[in-house]
């Protein structure tokens, strides 16, 4: 068991510990890939394998939950489907790591590594693995504590370390139906609830038999949950309030007074893995914390760290469940309050950064703190209801811009009268020179504003954003606040989709996709007056648009003629369809990143398989020559390049498909 190294390229050194399958265990996982889903003799018959190479590499797929399982009830055959999504999330095995490590501590960081490389484990079994590293590490450091650097050193510290992942949801425990394919227990479950003896009739409605099927769903997906609530009950909740040391996130919480008495009692025999679907939730409150902290500053990113972190405590995924159809409303999303967000804000921020100063009788206090209860149901509604906070303002503040100035000028008058000719002078030699001084002044406030106050100023910027981070739905509090998350997701895939545009197309390719989204179908006589630029330049640069599928073109004829001279043109972009060709673009990118890897690895292999001996590990360049030296440092250069390429893309990946 090894110990993640620090570093920038500590991503890239775990995604190079993600479980290497052999090649009869790859062929195995392509062959349920392609073909679908296989028992053992067709999967023998596709992979030309033996039996007991079929059998030690579905054991290693099985281990690492890249398989789905299933038993026929008749002929008690297993039959295997692979789990693309598994697969897939063996990519973020660095960002997952970075994000624990960030929000957590080092040990919380240990703990999730050791699951990733196992796939899942029983707890006695990581109980044995930590003790048996630990007497290594003590014996290799001649009895240095291995809790000083972080890493887990007793079995209390594992069990409290354990326990907060469990209740942060980024631990679950295994259970058989764990392994079984989620579309298989939906089916069993509506069989069930809609199976009918012989000879007798319905009993309920649709509508029972709906709610039935609906209920014993979320009976199935809660089932992972059951130590958590016991914890949730037992040690209380989790908070989400990171403790810093010297700036950096601290290593673990074990030595808090109130884990020393609670140290949670976990069964050895409970097997549990990581919780890709919570991650992938804590993953998306960085993104959109970073998004925050690039339009409006990095104090009111962090703001907006805290309070997402506090609004999906209990979100076990980004995406709303798909499988059944509830008729029932959707519960009103959650909500946090301003003085929560203010007790778990980290006082080292100061949040007095990034806030322009201004006078408060300049400020129409009404229409700041205007809630809206329920989400805009589209971003018309919330231009509407700004442009009437707008005029709301601009009728009730009774300034004017010429008022100011004429009152600057008196006041520059009388500073001149008083002061004497330095003054004027001075004021003369500033216009004799052009300059002129600047109209608009923020004076200082007689009191400084509370830390509190300053804080509300951070979530009014989020709230009247154009991206519409937050959204004010409460007075509770000092106010309480929420985010729809989906319209909010609908803005970030547009800024990325523009960013895509942009840089392929330029700012003109941008400008007309622009166009087009905002007024649908227009026809290609009005689009040049539409775009403000000459016509050949529109139909140039619509042509390079639609060879790239970003853009396409429906001809409406007047006549059956079918003439040019008598037939519409009309331009339009479809928003889903780009998305989607976005999307599998950066998967074959992804895919060809991975393959140059694949390749460069492949170049130098004897270099590296000597760097893997343990007689080398941390003496590279006492051992290896120069040139072998040089060599692989300009591996790792290449490697690091390709790997940041991927994690880049991932993040386009994860925003149009899975946040």
């Amino acid at each position: 068991m090894q110990h993640l190294p620090n570093g920038p390229s500590s991503r890239g050194w775990v995604l190079l510990q993600a479980p290497r399958l052999t090649s009869s265990t790859q062929r195995i996982l392509i062959a349920l890939l392609t073909k679908g889903r296989c028992n053992v003799t067709q999967l023998g018959r596709h992979t030309s394998l033996g039996a007991r190479h079929l059998r030690n590499g579905l054991a290693v797929l099985f281990q690492h939950n890249l398989l789905y399982t299933r038993i026929d009830n008749e002929t008690r055959v297993a039959s295997y489907d692979a789990n693309p999504e598994a697969c897939y999330n063996l990519i973020r095995t660095g960002k997952i790591l970075d994000m624990v490590d960030r929000q957590f501590g080092t040990s919380e960081r240990d703990v999730i590594q050791t699951l990733l490389q196992l796939g899942h484990a029983r707890i006695g079994d990581l109980k044995q693995a930590f003790d048996s590293r630990n007497a290594l590490v003590s014996s290799r450091s001649n009895g240095t504590n291995g809790h000083t650097n972080g890493m887990v050193s007793s079995d209390n510290e594992l069990y409290v370390t354990l326990g907060r992942l469990i209740q942060a949801d980024l631990v679950e425990t295994v259970r058989a139906d764990s392994f079984r394919n989620p579309i298989d227990v939906y089916h069993e479950i509506k069989t069930e609830a809609t199976k009918i003896a012989p000879g007798e009739k319905a009993t309920g409605t649709k509508h029972e038999q709906q709610q039935q099927i609906i209920n014993r769903w979320r009976t199935y997906r809660e089932q992972s949950k059951g130590v958590k609530r016991q914890l949730d009950q037992s040690r209380g909740r989790i908070s989400k309030k990171r403790k810093l040391q010297n700036g950096h996130a601290a290593s673990t919480d074990y030595d808090d007074e109130d884990n020393l008495h609670h140290v949670p009692q976990l069964a050895p025999n409970m097997i549990v893995r990581v919780n890709h679907e919570k991650c992938l939730v804590e993953l998306r409150n960085h993104s959109l914390a970073n998004f925050a902290a690039d339009a409006l500053g990095e104090v009111t990113g962090e703001v907006y760290r805290v309070l997402l972190g506090l609004l999906t405590l209990e979100v076990s995924q980004c995406r709303p469940d798909t499988m059944v159809e509830d008729e029932t409303p959707p519960p009103p999303p959650a909500a946090t309050t301003t003085l929560d967000i203010l007790d778990h804000l980290d006082d080292s921020i100061d949040v007095s950064y990034g806030l322009g100063k201004v006078k408060k009788e300049n400020i129409n206090q009404s229409s700041v703190e205007k809630t809206k209860v329920n989400p805009p149901q589209s971003d018309d509604e919330s231009e509407e209801s700004d442009n009437e906070q707008t005029s709301h303002r601009q009728s009730r503040s009774g300034i004017s811009l010429d008022d100011d100035d004429e009152d600057d000028d008196d006041d520059e008058d009388e500073s001149d009268d008083d002061h004497g000719d330095g003054t004027s002078h001075t004021k003369s030699a500033s216009k004799t020179n052009g300059h002129r001084q600047t109209k608009v002044k923020f004076k200082e406030e007689s009191a400084p504003a509370s830390r509190l106050d300053q804080l509300r100023q951070h979530l009014l910027l989020l709230k009247e954003s154009k991206h519409k981070f937050i959204r004010h739905c409460g007075t509770n509090g000092r106010g309480q606040w929420t985010v729809d998350f989906a319209q909010l997701m609908d803005h970030v895939r547009e800024s990325e989709l523009d960013a895509v545009i942009e840089q392929s197309h330029g700012r003109y390719g941008l400008r007309l996709t622009r166009i087009l989204r905002e007024k649908g179908k227009l026809d290609e006589k009005m689009l040049h007056s539409a775009a403000l630029m000459r016509k050949p330049d529109v139909q140039g640069k619509m042509l390079a648009l639609q060879m790239a599928g970003l853009v396409d073109i429906q001809e409406v004829p007047k006549d059956s003629s079918r003439l040019a001279n008598r037939t519409i043109f009309l331009w339009f972009f479809d928003g889903a369809r780009t998305q989607a060709q976005l999307l599998d673009d950066v998967y074959k990118a992804m895919l060809r990143a991975l393959q140059t890897l694949q390749v460069e690895r492949h170049k130098e292999r004897n270099i590296l398989s000597f760097v893997e001996r343990k007689d080398v590990q941390g003496k590279e360049e006492e051992v290896m020559g120069n040139d072998y030296l040089k060599r692989y440092n300009r591996h790792l250069e290449r490697q690091e390049m390709l790997l940041g390429q991927v994690m880049r893309l991932d993040n386009m990946i994860s925003v149009f498909r899975d946040f």
